[in-house]
């Protein structure tokens, strides 16, 4: 009686892990898909909710979207706790204790980035029935629901692929913007040094001369003044050249790796069905 018990459990937990894990199976059954597609809709919605609400709306339609966002949290939370309850499937543990067997999965679980988003996407619902209102920065707590956008990737194969590269690349990625900001704070150094005497109220300090050499960096504008001095127009000039050809960089970093996973899922994809033949 007992393992035909343990046997349905285990199945039924199995079931579950293949239907809501991510990655749990590569090729997505329709139950699977279903699954995705419902979870990214009601993410959808929960954002529009949070936008919908910045309005003077009738009390009626509030009260309407106040029961919606309650019934998704819900939704958001089963999930959580269903991740939960099959973490030792995806961080299976080889302890011979049953405890350290139930509780390392569910730890290693909790602190993987998955875990940390789904927490994050549920825990401003419940912070003001736990915590004092005047405790908490109400307005600010529920635009953290928007962090809930952070899902998307859990329940899309093409966007989990560009975290995958970002994984993968982000040593790189890392090295690049590293020596990108030491060239920009150089060259930021510089012209505070050039301009402060010619600008006193413009390029007031190094921050104001950072700032400025960020927008003019990512070409994103020049905050409305521009170096008068030359040796301020030439560290403009070469923050412009630098802008366009290192900004580049980790572009071309990311879209190789991108190339790179997608040719490996497409040889994985291959491989399985010589493999099913």
């Amino acid at each position: 009686m007992f393992r035909r018990l343990r046997g349905l459990y285990d199945l039924a937990q199995r079931f579950v892990y293949r239907t809501i894990q991510p990655d749990a199976d590569a090729d997505g059954t329709k139950l699977t898909v279903l699954f995705d597609a419902v979870i990214m809709l009601l993410i959808g919605v929960s954002v529009v909710i949070v936008f919908v609400v910045t309005f003077e709306l009738p009390p009626a339609v509030m009260e309407a979207l106040k029961k919606t966002e309650q019934a998704i949290v819900i939704v958001f939370t089963g999930e959580y706790l269903l991740r939960l309850w099959t973490a030792n499937r995806r961080y299976p543990s080889k302890s011979r204790h049953l405890f350290l067997r139930i509780l390392l999965p569910r730890l290693r679980y909790v602190v993987s980035v998955v875990a940390i988003v789904d927490l994050l996407a549920i825990l401003p619902s419940y912070l003001p029935y736990l915590l004092p209102e005047g405790m908490l920065g109400i307005r600010a707590l529920r635009l953290m629901r928007l962090l809930r956008i952070g899902k998307v990737t859990q329940h899309s194969r093409a966007l989990s692929a560009i975290t995958d590269v970002i994984k993968s690349k982000a040593r790189d990625l890392v090295a690049v913007l590293f020596f990108m900001s030491l060239v920009v704070l150089f060259l930021s150094l510089l012209m505070y040094a050039a301009e402060h005497d010619a600008q006193p109220d413009k390029f007031e300090n190094a921050v104001s001369a950072l700032w400025w050499s960020i927008e003019t960096f990512t070409k994103s504008g020049t905050r409305g003044f521009y170096p008068v001095t030359t040796l301020g127009r030439i560290v403009g000039a070469i923050i412009s050249v630098l802008g366009i050809c290192l900004i580049a960089i980790p572009t071309g970093i990311i879209s190789s790796g991108l190339v790179e996973q997608l040719k490996s899922r497409k040889e994985d994809v291959k491989k399985g069905d010589d493999h099913g033949k």
